[in-house]
């Protein structure tokens, strides 16, 4: 079954609200988010928020291909996202909804209308500055070029101090900002992980979020499973519910907000101290997969 494009996972004749799962470099829209058969944004945000559409969305993540009979996809963070905003607009007329990062700020007529439904984001583990275990992908992604094509530019864009990550967390920052002058906010949370993955903190907390923006905590997992919650009383899920249920919230701003549909998404590629938000305790994860 192919693993790209958007999946519908809950639906609700009467939803008020859509949430966007996106998985990160390694991962796919089912498997990052799964553990013990447990596919968690269905069988328990599912059952949460029952009057939420949630999607999970899959696009070609890997840096690499062993399958000499696959090619692998050139695409750039920038098409994944005009991608991404492009199925959320055929579907947006429906209901009300969606949290989703990279839907901000391309100038498209996709992401214009995806980025003015927008309510909220959770990141989880997103590299905003850049990974220190990008150079060591990058190290695989040659090697594995010699017998086969590889996609290194992916793995390029996550280095530390990458020109194009400090353009992208400058302009979404820019973004934030202008949102919050237009009495027009997106609320934002980060999560990052605690945990090495192979000997590797594959995104330090330093580089987990936006300073000046939102709420911010770790959850107690590495970078593949602090996106994988077993059930509902699992403090990593019960950390990233508080938050999307918190970003998600709807403003009390009159007529004229409460006549705008939302949406919300959460990203798995996903230390402020003086938040915007305010204060909470809440913890989540990105994974690769």
């Amino acid at each position: 079954m192919s693993q790209l494009g958007l999946q519908e996972l809950c639906s609700s004749e009467n939803a008020d609200l859509d949430i966007v799962f996106v998985h990160g470099l390694f991962g796919n829209r089912v498997n990052t988010w799964t553990t013990n058969g447990v596919l968690w944004p269905k069988q328990l945000l599912g059952e949460d928020l029952p009057k939420a559409r949630i999607f999970t969305f899959g696009y070609d993540a890997d840096v690499t291909k062993f399958n000499l009979d696959q090619e692998v996809t050139k695409g750039t963070m920038e098409s994944h996202a005009a991608d991404l905003c492009e199925r959320l607009a055929g579907i947006r007329v429906k209901t009300e909804s969606m949290v989703v990062k990279g839907a901000l700020g391309d100038g498209t007529d996709n992401a214009s209308l995806i980025a003015s439904h927008t309510r909220g984001m959770v990141f989880l583990g997103t590299p905003f500055h850049g990974s220190p275990a990008a150079p060591w992908g990058k190290a695989i992604s040659t090697m594995v070029s010699i017998i086969h094509d590889a996609d290194s530019q992916k793995v390029k864009d996550l280095k530390q101090k990458s020109e194009k990550l400090q353009i992208l967390a400058d302009s979404f920052a820019s973004a934030l900002h202008q949102r919050i002058r237009d009495n027009n906010e997106i609320r934002v949370a980060f999560f990052n992980e605690t945990k090495k993955l192979h000997g590797v903190l594959v995104v330090p907390e330093r580089n987990s979020w936006i300073p000046g923006f939102g709420d911010h905590a770790s959850i107690n997992a590495d970078h593949s499973t602090m996106c994988k919650f077993a059930d509902q009383d699992s403090p990593g899920y019960q950390s990233v519910l508080a938050a999307i249920l918190k970003v998600s919230a709807k403003d009390d701003g009159g007529p004229e907000e409460a006549s705008r549909g939302r949406s919300i998404v959460n990203n798995n590629w996903g230390e402020v101290k003086n938040q915007v938000l305010g204060d909470q305790t809440i913890q989540g994860d990105m994974n690769f997969n």
